[in-house]
């Protein structure tokens, strides 16, 4: 399902340019400056306002509020048009909205280096193994990561941080896992993409120091090669760190050096969660050192 599938349009364009846009009041403010001819109201199943389109010369331009407060203004304007309501399940839309952006992405990237080297995806799958994370024991109360609802879901969910091109994701979704990822390298995304290890409506181009404006709680957390952690952006890491535990029951972080993971350990600490370090060999070059960390 599409944007254009929910509001019953042609070719859509999103007024906000990037998925993180859809936090910033500021774009209200643009779209009330626009001249438009017909509009739609976009409710959830909760009968929430969270997206409108506006039909102007150039086409039906949609903006979003499941990220930021909706207006009343935008409301009246809407009113003024004698706009149509539409209603759609909010992890629906927040689904079409990400494919949204990751078409975009894609259409900026479309030449891509495979940043994947041969025998990751087992090294990665062999120490999720070892580490038991496979789906059952991490279900508490079936929050689903990619809607925030609280309805029992059938899967496991797992938030992939700092996913690269996907290939930690692709194994937990071949694990079971229902999957959220996010990069803040777009080109990283596109490749992930169109190499079918990312899933266009579950995968955003983000900052991880925000992540918890954007995706809800999971059940399991993963951050593997994470990059150099030094004095000069060990602040920025933590608070990535500090997004990671305030979303996941359950972590793995992997690290390349002692330093990096004397940082970590130190992080759990301060987070009150208890957490064991281990050593690893499948990978020695990034996952060197390996943390799990729970609530």
């Amino acid at each position: 399902m599409t944007l254009a599938d929910i509001f019953e349009i042609n070719d859509p364009i999103c007024i906000e340019p990037a998925i993180m846009d859809c936090a910033d009041s500021e774009y209200t403010r643009f779209l009330l400056d626009g001249d438009y001819s017909a509009a739609k109201l976009l409710v959830d199943e909760n009968e929430d306002p969270i997206a409108a389109a506006f039909l102007e010369e150039g086409g039906w331009t949609v903006t979003s509020f499941v990220f930021r407060p909706f207006s009343v203004e935008v409301l009246e304007r809407i009113e003024a048009l004698d706009g149509d309501i539409y209603q759609e399940e909010r992890s629906n839309y927040l689904a079409a909205l990400r494919e949204y952006y990751c078409g975009e992405i894609v259409k900026e990237y479309p030449d891509v280096i495979e940043d994947n080297r041969e025998g990751r995806y087992e090294m990665i799958e062999s120490l999720f193994k070892s580490l038991n994370l496979r789906p059952g024991s991490e279900i508490k109360d079936g929050k689903s990561a990619g809607d925030g609802a609280g309805d029992c879901a059938a899967k496991p969910t797992a938030i992939d941080f700092c996913c690269g091109s996907g290939v930690a994701t692709s194994v937990l979704r071949d694990f079971g896992y229902e999957t959220l990822s996010f990069d803040y390298d777009a080109a990283l995304i596109s490749c992930g993409i169109q190499r079918k290890r990312l899933e266009p409506s579950r995968a955003m181009c983000l900052d991880g120091t925000r992540a918890s404006d954007f995706c809800p709680k999971c059940n399991l957390g993963i951050g593997l090669m994470l990059g150099d952690i030094t004095n000069f952006n060990a602040d920025m890491w933590e608070d990535i760190i500090y997004e990671l535990f305030e979303l996941s029951e359950k972590t793995v972080i992997s690290t390349a050096t002692k330093p990096e993971r004397e940082r970590v350990a130190g992080w759990c600490s301060d987070a009150g969660r208890r957490y064991k370090i281990t050593e690893n060999d499948r990978d020695p070059i990034y996952d060197s050192w390996v943390c799990v960390s729970e609530e």
